[in-house]
């Protein structure tokens, strides 16, 4: 008689990124509707009074009524030059020792966007999960957004996609469906919303806030006001966010480690 066999517990870290302004150094939706001509922008009234996603909604409509084909789009999203040095980052991360971490990618833009651009520096496999709103371009190229989830519960994050939730959800759903147990969680991002995810982070779990953009400078000022549980690592790129995390587990470390803060400029 067959018998019930417990599935091992293992213990990996996880590393989950922002995507726009973080992985990529700019803004997807930004350049996509910089396509527009300058006059021809949308209202802001829109985002005001129905939302970012509708705002970009209307951006795309514009687009196709100008002709823009779904290929000028995702080539002008491949195009965005990553933050530098984290195209080498996230390898390094995927081909450390034993393949120990695995990394997601929790983000507000979308799904045309990001796995239009990773397929372009050869990174989609690098990934374990992609949680973003999701996108497609229709019969006639126009390209239509929907959101990740409705959520009214957290205030720190928008109505289409909060990145605490979904973080916490991952973690869960690894722990009862493959007995995996994240030692170490490690949060990557920049703005305003990366901040829900990060106070969900645990004492020995590390918060990686880009220098200087919002989520940075709201930890600073607010700290001693949140319950920020994690140790803080702030970074300028990803060479000197890998060579800090690789002073913490070596086996990020590379041929190239000893140059890493040295080429920030050269990308």
């Amino acid at each position: 008689m067959d018998s019930c066999k417990m599935i091992p517990r293992v213990s990996r870290r996880l590393v989950a990124f922002d995507f726009d302004c973080t992985v990529v150094d700019a803004n997807t939706d930004d350049v996509v509707r910089d396509l527009l001509p300058a006059d021809n922008f949308p209202s802001e009234t829109i985002i005001h009074k129905e939302g970012w996603q509708e705002y970009m909604s209307e951006v795309f409509r514009r687009l196709h009524k100008l002709s823009f084909s779904p290929q000028t789009i995702r080539d002008k999203v491949r195009c965005i030059p990553e933050v530098p040095g984290f195209v080498r980052l996230l390898k390094r991360l995927h081909q450390a020792q034993e393949n120990k971490y695995d990394l997601v990618i929790i983000s507000d833009s979308n799904t045309i966007f990001i796995n239009e651009w990773l397929e372009a520096h050869g990174l989609v496999n690098c990934f374990e999960s992609i949680f973003t709103n999701p996108a497609h371009f229709d019969n006639d190229g126009l390209l239509h957004l929907q959101p990740y989830h409705h959520q009214t519960d957290c205030k720190l994050s928008a109505a289409n996609l909060c990145k605490g939730k979904i973080l916490e959800h991952f973690v869960a759903k690894r722990n009862l469906r493959d007995n995996t147990h994240y030692e170490c969680i490690i949060y990557v991002g920049d703005g305003h919303n990366d901040l829900c995810p990060v106070l969900k982070l645990r004492q020995g779990d590390i918060a990686c806030p880009r220098q200087d953009f919002a989520l940075d400078k709201k930890i600073i000022s607010h700290r001693n006001k949140m319950d920020l549980r994690a140790d803080v690592i702030r970074w300028k790129s990803g060479f000197e966010l890998l060579k800090q995390l690789a002073g913490r587990d070596p086996a990020l470390n590379d041929t190239d480690a000893g140059n890493i803060s040295t080429e920030t400029t050269k990308q």
